[in-house]
């Protein structure tokens, strides 16, 4: 579990640079779970923020579930 945890945090490290108008992302490991904050300036932009982010997080999870099998 801590490898996987660790191959999807280093997929989606490389998208914490893009920059956005109206939300911050924060992504980190803290013991077997992959934490990801988002500080948004409203609701709108909150939720698309995160839509987006469990999205890519979703893909990348299953694509190392591919790899592996």
């Amino acid at each position: 579990m801590d490898g996987d945890v660790q191959v999807v945090y280093q997929s989606l490290k490389p998208e914490l640079k893009a920059a956005h108008q109206r939300s911050t992302t924060e992504l980190g490991i803290q013991g077997n779970s992959l934490v990801l904050r988002i500080c948004s300036e409203d609701l709108v932009s909150m939720r698309a923020a995160l839509n987006g982010w469990l999205r890519l997080i979703r893909i990348a999870v299953e694509m190392n579930a591919a790899i592996e099998s």
